[in-house]
């Protein structure tokens, strides 16, 4: 699929693949901000085409959404920022090391364009196996805490890198509201929740997310795992410090900054 940047938005895609070029964080503000969900996704791409992120297809995507009404948003993610637990990051990978304690969908099939809103049947179906995750929240933008949600998306999400740990096999419902979600730091637990997610169950943002990728030109398949936002809040992380996440129903990763 051809990729055209916005010309309003060339400053923001040549700022965001030059903080990634150079591991320096940029200010968010006075760069221009996508008037929309549809302009923030071809900053993304223009930025994965850059690096060469997707010469073949994303195996893991992040999706959100601020509400249970609101359209979700989405950003594939890159392949080198995969990763099985236990991982270790070297020094100096992150520009800030931002924890979020996930569960994450493997798909065990396809899930196509067509799929219904309200098939809830043919979703779960096509899922294989719940599996804890962490994802490292990575923010190319030294002020990321004023940078708009168009900013932030177009930014892949603020994603950094995610760590895919153990799970168990999906059977069709899952207690959302009682998911107890831990947060270890060096082997001493600093924060825990529980139901702490607040849109509860996830499914609802599959279909979005099916038709989305389809359109992006990287359909969903057998085998991709789908990340839908923090169970724990945001747990930031220092070098040195080694970082557990265990959803005691499901399973639990770990990750290492040295």
């Amino acid at each position: 699929m051809t990729n055209v940047v916005p010309d309003y938005l060339t400053k923001l895609r040549d700022a965001l693949v030059g903080a990634r070029r150079t591991r320096e964080p940029i200010a968010a503000a006075g760069l221009p901000e996508p008037r929309n969900d549809a302009d923030a996704y071809a900053v993304q791409r223009a930025v994965a085409d850059e690096f060469g992120w997707f010469a073949g297809k994303p195996t893991a995507w992040k999706v959100g959404a601020s509400s249970r009404s609101a359209t979700p948003n989405a950003a594939p993610l890159p392949a080198r920022g995969v990763h099985k637990s236990p991982a270790t990051f070297a020094r100096g990978t992150f520009n800030r090391i931002l924890i979020e304690g996930e569960v994450a969908f493997r798909l065990q099939s396809p899930i196509g364009a067509d799929i219904g809103a309200g098939d809830t049947k043919a979703i779960s179906a096509a899922i294989g196996e719940l599996v804890v995750t962490i994802e490292v929240v990575d923010p190319r933008f030294r002020d990321y805490e004023s940078a708009s949600p168009t900013l932030r998306l177009a930014d892949q999400g603020m994603h950094g890198a995610l760590v895919i740990g153990t799970g168990i096999p999906w059977r069709g419902m899952l207690a959302w509201e009682t998911l107890v979600a831990r947060v270890g730091r060096d082997g001493e637990v600093v924060r825990e929740t529980r139901g702490g997610h607040p849109l509860g169950n996830l499914l609802f943002m599959l279909p979005w997310l099916a038709r989305h990728a389809a359109a992006v030109g990287m359909p969903l398949r057998a085998g991709d795992v789908i990340t839908a936002g923090t169970w724990t809040g945001v747990f930031e992380a220092f070098p040195g410090q080694t970082i557990d996440v265990e959803f005691p129903e499901v399973g639990r990763a770990s990750a290492r900054f040295d």
